[in-house]
C-alpha cells in the first residue's frame, strides 16, 4: 500500500495527520518570504514538521483510506498498523525512512524518531502552481567618456591669394551626444520593468486570498443558517424528563470567557432551541458540551466541547467527522 500518498493528499486538507502507533505530522502556514541577498521570491506555503507524541488513532487516516479504496474501515486500519509497524523496525535498525515527496525519519541517539523535511512539496491549496523565482541586482550605470577625435586637415593645394591677406581656417567639428544617455535610458526602463512585475505580482496574490477568504465565509453563513444536523443513531440512555420551564432554568448559565478552542454543532436564533440542543448532546454522552461564544451575528452556539489545548479540540473534531461521521465544524475563540 502506498501509504506516503494517502498522508501527501491528507495534508493539502488537514492541519494534522496521525499515524497510528508511530506520530502526526504537522502543518504550519507561512506568509510569503523574500531572500533579498539572493533576490528570491518565495510563495506562501505551509512548514512541515513531525510529533512523535501525537500516536493516537484519530480515524482520519483509516477513514480516508477506505473511501479511497472502497474497503472497510478495520481492514484499512490493518494495512496502516502494517506499513507503519515495517517503518518502526527499520528505524530500529538504523536505516532511515524514506517519504517520497515529505522527508526522511531517523532515531537519533536518545532513540526518538527526528523529521527531515524536504521542503519540495507546497501543500498550502491557494499557492497552487505557484513557484518561486528570482530576480537579479540593477548594476549601476558607469559613465564613459567617448574619446576625443582630432582630424588634422593638410591643405594639399594652393590657395589663391590675390589680395595678399592671411588666410585662416579652422574646420568644423561634427557635434555627437554623450552615449551616457543611453544607459541611463536603459537603466530606467530597467527598473520600472522591475517594479511593475512586483506590483502585479503583489496584487495577484491579494485577489487570491481575498476571494479565498470570501468563498469560505459563505459557506460558513451557509451552514450557520441551515443549523440542522443529523446525529445519526446512537446507544440508548436512560433519560430523566423534566419541565421545559425546569429545563430552562437548569441550562441557563453564562459562557466562560477566555481563549477556546471549540467544535460546535449548531448555532440558534433563540436561546431555547440552544438549550434544547444542549440537552441532547449531553443526552447522547458529550457531558463537556456548553454555549460557546455567539457570533458577530447574534446567533447562539452550541459546542461539543470547549478546550484550552488547539490539539484536544481538532482530535474531537476529527473524532466526529470521520469516526461518528456527524456535521461539526472547528472555532478558535
Amino acid at each position: 500500500m502506498n501509504l506516503v500518498q494517502y498522508i501527501k493528499e491528507l495534508l493539502y486538507q488537514y492541519e494534522c495527520v496521525i499515524i497510528p502507533q508511530l506520530g502526526a505530522f504537522l502543518t504550519q502556514p507561512i506568509a510569503i518570504r523574500i531572500d533579498r541577498e539572493q533576490g528570491i521570491f518565495f510563495p506562501p506555503g505551509k512548514e512541515l514538521s513531525f510529533n512523535g507524541l501525537l500516536t493516537h488513532n484519530d480515524g482520519l487516516l483509516a477513514n480516508y483510506i477506505a473511501k479511497r479504496k472502497s474497503i472497510s474501515y478495520k481492514s484499512a486500519l490493518q494495512e496502516i498498523q502494517q506499513e507503519s509497524q515495517q517503518w518502526r523496525e527499520s528505524l530500529d535498525l538504523g536505516t532511515a525512512v524514506i517519504l517520497v515527496g515529505i522527508g526522511e525519519l531517523r532515531l537519533n541517539s536518545e532513540q526518538k524518531i527526528i523529521f527531515l523535511p524536504y521542503n519540495k512539496v507546497n501543500f498550502d491549496w491557494n499557492s497552487t502552481g505557484l513557484t518561486s523565482f528570482s530576480k537579479k541586482k540593477i548594476s549601476k550605470v558607469k559613465e564613459v567618456n567617448p574619446p576625443t577625435n582630432t582630424t588634422i586637415y593638410k591643405n594639399k593645394f594652393p590657395m589663391e591669394n590675390s589680395k595678399k591677406e592671411p588666410l585662416a581656417f579652422t574646420p568644423e567639428k561634427k557635434k555627437e551626444g554623450p552615449n551616457y544617455v543611453k544607459y541611463a535610458a536603459v537603466g530606467v526602463i530597467a527598473i520600472a520593468l522591475v517594479g511593475a512585475s512586483y506590483y502585479f505580482g503583489d496584487q495577484y496574490l491579494n485577489d487570491e486570498r481575498v476571494k479565498s477568504t470570501e468563498i469560505a465565509q459563505a459557506k460558513i453563513k451557509s451552514n450557520v443558517q441551515e443549523a440542522s444536523f443529523d446525529l445519526g443513531e446512537l446507544a440508548s440512555l436512560e433519560l430523566n424528563v423534566i419541565s421545559e420551564d425546569e429545563a430552562a432554568e437548569n441550562n441557563s448559565f453564562e459562557v466562560q470567557s477566555g481563549e477556546y478552542f471549540s467544535v460546535i454543532a449548531g448555532s440558534f436564533r433563540e436561546e431555547s432551541n440552544a438549550l434544547k440542543k444542549l440537552d441532547i448532546l449531553k443526552a447522547n454522552g458529550f457531558d463537556d458540551a456548553s454555549l460557546a461564544k455567539q457570533s458577530s451575528d447574534g446567533l447562539i452556539r452550541v459546542a461539543y466541547g470547549r478546550f484550552k489545548s488547539k490539539s484536544e479540540a481538532i482530535r474531537l473534531y476529527y473524532f466526529i467527522l470521520n469516526t461518528l461521521e456527524e456535521e461539526a465544524w472547528y472555532l478558535a475563540e
